[in-house]
């Protein structure tokens, strides 16, 4: 129950409509229930003997007019209470949306696309369909229920006593496959979150599944799934089953007692046939709120697991915020980091220990280090993707911490080491992040990122559109892409993650010329396999095992005649060996 609490919120937001649709539920309780007493004095007109048309017709024009106008109260209340459900479901999808844009990478890390994706809809409209039809259907058999047993009671207070002490047995049928049903409803739930992410993740790997030959291995592995997932709809289904054959029995056990004992008393004379009929349809009219009370308790169970699932978004908060009173960067470019450390979320192992160093506004520092040495998790450190356990990594002398997190990650230029691709045609995607694409800064980011060399390829130029992550394009031209979306934000501090591994050697050094004229003036880090990628850098540092081995310049790396020499005698060697072979 406490996690229909995140609802109310929502619900206030539109308590008027709902008001309004409450409202026109007793009203349409109170027209049904006139029905049943109609019919009472048309049967009892009809019991002394004297049949009159004319009282006949009168009686049918007033159960006609009785239907109409409960037909329009009906009509109006499920507008009002159906349109506010459709509200409510835009607002929270809405509101989770967001919550799920302001986590940080670690939320992501421990939950799977598929899942969250399944929240987003299967959730979310199970809470609609509780707050919709189920909301509906629960104001019109609690009031059509309180307004037929006033009226029984006033008929027959002994039947209508009698009524009212038996239904409950049918409440807890309900309560206690309810229970059952709402803890099968979430491994539901979960199991179509595994099915969303298996899904997801083979569409996404197509070319890698068609390259191992693994489609029938997958088909495998989803038909597993889609098969567990069935199961235990099915179980859910014969739960759900349950609860009408338990509603009819307690319905018919009652209606028969009802129609033993309201016979003797019509035959004893303390009950007239009218009356009987009366009390009959009134019983009538309390099955459909029993029914609606199966369904609900259906829905119920359903929002609630939902709910719970929903609320697992909601109460999560971002690790990485900006601070109540944050500063604004001075847009200089000056980094240093002073004693930095990270360790593993998991474990206490160190991923970054002791860095200390600093990149002067307008310089360039580069990082080479063995795979899993730390390189992009430093680099991480500096757009707050993380922030660190020791030390301080400062921006012009603040503390990155303290920064405005939007100022601060606008300041930066990111070129990741795998390029994300938007299902946008291509100049949207260059232009990703800046509010006006100026056409002369499009044309030169194009050049440097010598995207020009494959503009006649594409059939549309730059309005071509690119497929799902990026999928109709190479590995090159990812990168390729991903470089000049970087370059088109100008930015203060510009990060090369690996940035041309996907790309000739050839194209490389195109880039990297065009690269040097636009690392002028901006403090660059670059971060690459291959020394002739990073040798012109101001400094250069070694890591390795997430601490600096070596600093400096390549020449003076070189006289040291280490790590980094050894790196670049090994690079120099696979050239030749590769020339040799060419030749």
């Amino acid at each position: 129950m406490h996690h229909l609490r995140i609802l109310f919120p929502y619900l206030r937001r539109y308590q008027h409509r709902l008001l309004l649709g409450c409202l026109a539920a007793a009203l349409g309780a109170i027209v049904s229930s006139l029905g049943p007493l109609v019919l009472r004095f048309a049967v009892d007109s009809l019991a002394g003997g004297v049949i009159d048309p004319r009282q006949l017709l009168i009686f049918g024009g007033v159960l006609i007019g009785l239907t109409l106008l409960d037909g329009a109260l009906k009509f109006t209340q499920r507008m009002l209470i159906a349109v506010t459900s459709y509200r409510i479901e835009k607002d929270i999808r809405t509101d989770l949306f967001n919550r799920l844009l302001s986590l940080d990478q670690a939320f992501y890390q421990r939950h799977y696309t598929g899942d969250l994706m399944a929240r987003l809809t299967n959730d979310l409209s199970a809470v609609r369909q509780f707050l919709g039809p189920g909301l509906n259907g629960a104001a019109t058999a609690l009031l059509t229920f309180l307004a037929a047993a006033v009226l029984m009671f006033v008929t027959q207070p002994l039947l209508a006593l009698l009524v009212v002490l038996l239904l409950p047995m049918a409440t807890i049928v309900f309560v206690v496959i309810g229970s059952r049903m709402r803890q099968i409803f979430h491994r539901v739930q979960d199991q179509f979150g595994v099915l969303s992410t298996r899904a997801q993740e083979s569409f996404a790997g197509i070319r890698t599944i068609k390259a191992f030959a693994q489609e029938e291995a997958e088909i495998a592995v989803f038909t597993n799934d889609n098969e567990r997932y069935r199961d235990l709809n099915l179980r859910y289904v014969l739960l759900s089953g349950a609860l009408w054959p338990a509603m009819t029995l307690c319905l018919g056990l009652i209606s028969a007692l009802i129609l033993l004992i309201g016979g003797q008393m019509v035959a004893a004379g303390t009950l007239t046939i009218g009356e009987l009929v009366q009390f009959n349809a009134y019983l009538a009219l309390l099955a459909f709120p029993m029914i609606i009370l199966g369904w609900m308790v259906n829905l119920y169970q359903q929002a609630t697991a939902s709910l719970e699932r929903l609320n697992g978004i909601l109460r999560c908060q971002p690790t990485i915020t900006s601070p109540p009173t944050p500063r604004r960067p001075t847009g200089h470019g000056t980094i240093e980091f002073r004693g930095v450390g990270l360790r593993a979320d998991s474990n206490d192992r160190w991923l970054l220990r002791n860095l200390s160093f600093t990149v002067p506004a307008g310089s360039s520092l580069a990082i080479v280090g063995a795979t899993g040495a730390g390189k992009t998790t430093l680099v991480n450190l500096i757009g707050r993707v993380c922030d660190p356990d020791e030390g301080q990594v400062l921006i012009d002398g603040v503390d990155v911490r303290d920064l405005d997190l939007a100022a601060l990650r606008q300041m930066i230029g990111y070129v990741p080491q795998e390029s994300f691709l938007f299902s946008l045609p291509l100049q949207e995607n260059i232009g990703f992040g800046v509010s006006d694409i100026d056409p002369l800064r499009l044309k030169r980011v194009i050049e440097v990122s010598r995207l020009v060399n494959d503009l006649d390829r594409f059939p549309g130029g730059l309005e071509t559109m690119v497929g799902e992550r990026g999928v109709t394009l190479s590995g090159g031209q990812k990168q390729r892409v991903a470089i000049a979306r970087a370059l088109m934000r100008d930015p203060r501090i510009l990060i090369l993650d690996d940035a041309l591994s996907s790309v000739d050697t050839h194209t490389a050094a195109q880039i990297l010329a065009g690269l040097r004229v636009e690392m002028r003036g901006r403090t660059t880090i670059i971060i690459a396999q291959r020394i002739a990628t990073v040798r012109d850098a101001d400094q250069i540092i070694v890591l390795e095992d997430g601490q600096i081995v070596e600093q400096g310049s390549h020449q003076t790396l070189l006289a040291r005649n280490g790590r980094y020499a050894a790196m670049y005698r090994r690079e120099l060697l696979a050239a030749e060996l590769d020339q040799e072979e060419n030749t």
